[in-house]
């Protein structure tokens, strides 16, 4: 069997690497025989020289059998997770989950914090007073089972080796690597263990994937390298030039999410979310999906369910929708008359990180108050001086500065964004 050096010393040479090569690496990274800067050497090399299909499904199964997989009854499915490569605005999994589950999809979704620019998924659902992400697997398993949903953050016990390896990416500046990024992403959804993986690829100023060409081909690898693997998933490519929906910030994006499940949300957030778990229904053979999510957004069952799932996880929506606001609540106006494409996303998540509704390190606190909140949808004529939205923050010179990062990322009379850009199945 290859030692580690030996290991290292083919893909620097741009050697295949064999699956018990990956294993042992994968192993080594998880029980710390393989150290920092071995594996600091690895990502290099794999960076500069690729990793082919063959290796990154290797490197991912590797990563996943690291750790817990979870075994799920089979009387359970279908089951099904949907993962978005980072957003700004980006709520739809506070949507997503209950209403698959409200059409008889269970989702087990197991999620993460704030990434830079970008919100996470836990960051919003802890602004709900008492909601609890830190479940065992076991609870976990068990309420997707009652419930039909369940949203928790990543436990030591699921993919050890990509928590390593995600924190050395940063520190060796190889973080852009399509096949590195597959390998975390799925290394994390395969311990999980749905039946059907659905995928978000952001494009645009606010994405991680700045161009439509490395969006594309991160969903086209994610999609194979699902399939390699025994799933069954597919993958949309979705703007992320302007935030999505009319909430940037943890408190006021789950305001939005509980109007759009109970129907009054904005059109794109909406229409996204339905997209995306038509996706999982087509996939689980179940006809008419869209339809389907827009019956439940109607009847309320959708919203039935989220307060279900809120309440087992011991959140008060009640507490929640009593919150207050931000202590300071500023105005954002018009400078002009004409076609208002709306902020850029880029600078509306560098603004709201500022004001504390993002972090900088890992020990940053959150305050799941302060935010962006529009308005006027983007794409929409308005009158000079007509109120555009507001910044929520905590004291008024955060909140000038907020306004002014934002108000000149303001885009006018300039061609419309698609929502979808593409489907890859």
């Amino acid at each position: 069997m290859a030692v580690i050096t030996d290991i290292l010393r083919a893909k620097r040479d741009s050697k295949p690497l064999s699956r018990e090569d990956l294993y042992r690496f994968a192993s080594g990274i998880a029980d710390g025989t393989v150290t920092d800067y071995q594996a600091s050497a690895f990502l290099m090399a794999a960076y500069i020289n690729g990793l082919d299909s063959d290796e990154t499904l290797a490197l991912t199964m590797a990563m996943r059998d690291s750790g817990t997989v979870v075994q799920w009854d089979k009387s359970l499915s279908p089951l099904a997770d949907k993962h978005s490569t980072g957003g700004v605005g980006d709520k739809m999994s506070l949507i997503l989950a209950p209403l698959a589950a409200s059409i008889g999809i269970r989702v087990p979704m197991i999620s993460g914090r704030g990434l830079g620019h970008t919100g996470g998924t836990l960051d919003k659902l802890e602004s709900i007073p008492g909601f609890n992400v830190n479940l065992t697997l076991e609870q976990f398993k068990e309420q997707t089972a009652d419930v039909g949903v369940c949203m928790i953050g990543q436990t030591d016990r699921l993919a050890p080796a990509d928590r390593i390896l995600y924190s050395l990416r940063d520190a060796t500046s190889t973080v852009t690597s399509i096949p590195l990024i597959c390998a975390s992403i799925l290394s994390k959804k395969l311990a999980e263990n749905p039946d059907i993986i659905v995928f978000d690829v952001k494009c645009g100023t606010g994405a991680f994937m700045n161009t439509r060409e490395d969006a594309g081909e991160l969903a086209r690898t994610l999609v194979r390298i699902s399939k390699m693997s025994g799933k069954k998933a597919s993958a949309l490519i979705t703007s992320m030039n302007h935030p999505t929906g009319l909430t940037a910030g943890n408190a006021l994006e789950v305001q939005e999410s509980l109007n759009i499940l109970r129907n009054k949300g904005p059109a794109d957030s909406t229409d996204l979310t339905v997209a995306l778990v038509a996706e999982m229904a087509a996939h689980a053979g179940i006809d008419n999906g869209e339809e389907l999510c827009r019956e439940s957004l109607l009847s309320g069952r959708a919203m039935d369910v989220f307060v279900e799932m809120v309440e087992a996880q011991g959140g008060d929506i009640a507490a929640f929708e009593a919150l207050p606001l931000a202590p300071v609540v500023m105005d954002v106006r018009a400078s002009r008359t004409g076609y208002w494409r709306g902020p850029d996303a880029l600078a509306v998540g560098n603004a709201v990180r500022k004001l504390g509704g993002g972090r900088y390190r890992v020990e940053d606190r959150v305050d799941p108050l302060v935010g962006w909140e529009q308005e006027v949808p983007c794409g929409f004529p308005v009158e000079n001086g007509q109120l555009l939205g507001r910044v929520h923050a905590a004291h008024r010179d955060a909140a000038k500065e907020a306004i002014n990062t934002i108000s000149c990322s303001f885009r006018w009379d300039a061609p419309s964004d698609a929502l979808i850009l593409e489907e890859i199945r």
